[in-house]
């Protein structure tokens, strides 16, 4: 596989972790036999350090820097050993992702000062495609912030739990690289954080996680205004039932009197007493509705009623 040569550092890049690839070049170290074993059916990232030799140190794990928000083992895996001498890492499908021009990444290792800063070009690279992806993510979010405005439906209350679900997975990749990049500069000590490259790829990192973060908070927000509208209708429909119902208790109420079978009953004998009880009815379904004004109990539900047939004006 393509082994790439540069002025001070070298990288290896190999198809797989098989016995044919990774094992043959890496050292004879039980933890990175157990590491290559895990690999191969990966959950979560890996992530391993040994210190034990001052200028021997080495830093090796698994990172999964691509996930699909619609499959859960839709993801691409980035397996890497980083030494002050070596750099071996899984290969890479350039072509497949725009973000990561090869020809220019490669240009940037020729100048690189150990394998440590080409491994930080190559956490760049990754950390560029996932910032341009979020660019869609946020044009999503856009859309719905002024679906909640406009359309507040049950449709909107999914969307919002769709794109919580897709920032969660944008988290827990982000996190993935701020590791790698506190691992690094953990591990190999000394002036590495003080490296050109270090400092653009952990710039590019806070950047990520500063706009993940935000819009954790925006989607954070989104959930209270719905649950405020939501709260709102609720109290609302209640509301509106609770004032129909009762304002509808005087023609329950007049209907049951007379409506008994009672073999002596005044009123029927009453030339006009069909329509003196229909009087006493809307009478005192007048007067409830006097009180229930009174007590601005009716003021919201009658405006929205009234309004609700009547075009917007326009304000200039």
């Amino acid at each position: 596989m393509p082994r790439h040569q540069f002025a001070n550092a070298v990288w290896q890049e190999e198809n797989a972790m098989e016995a044919a690839d990774f094992r043959q070049l890496l050292t004879d170290n039980p933890k990175l036999q157990q590491w290559i074993d895990q690999s191969k059916s990966l959950t979560v990232n890996i992530l391993h350090a040994d210190t034990s030799q001052n200028g021997e140190e080495v830093l090796w794990g698994s990172l999964i820097y691509k996930q699909s928000r619609h499959a859960r083992d839709a993801q691409d895996v980035f397996h890497f050993y980083v030494s002050p001498e070596l750099l071996v890492t899984s290969t890479l499908d350039f072509e497949e992702d725009l973000d990561m021009p090869r020809h220019l990444m490669i240009q940037q290792m020729e100048v690189a000062e150990s394998p440590i800063e080409v491994m930080m070009i190559l956490l760049w690279g990754m950390v560029g495609s996932v910032l341009h992806k979020i660019d869609g993510f946020e044009e999503r979010l856009h859309h719905l912030l002024w679906n909640i405005k406009e359309h507040n439906n049950r449709k909107t209350l999914e969307s919002i739990e769709e794109v919580r679900h897709e920032i969660l997975l944008w988290k827990h990749l982000i996190m993935g690289f701020r590791e790698i990049s506190m691992a690094i500069e953990e591990t190999f000590g000394g002036d590495i954080h003080e490296g050109r490259e270090y400092k653009r790829t952990a710039k590019r990192i806070d950047r990520c996680v500063m706009l993940v973060e935000s819009y954790e908070d925006e989607i954070r927000n989104m959930v209270d205004m719905e649950n405020v509208v939501a709260n709102y209708r609720g109290n609302e429909i209640v509301k509106t039932l609770t004032v129909l119902t009762t304002l509808f208790t005087p023609v329950m109420a007049w209907g049951a009197l007379w409506g008994m079978n009672f073999r002596i009953m005044p009123e029927l004998d009453l030339r006009y007493g069909y329509v003196m009880s229909i009087a006493v009815i809307l009478i005192s379904t007048f007067m409830l509705y006097l009180y229930f004004k009174q007590k601005g109990w009716t003021g919201d539900i009658l405006r929205s009623i009234d309004n609700k047939g009547k075009p917007k004006q326009r304000q200039d």
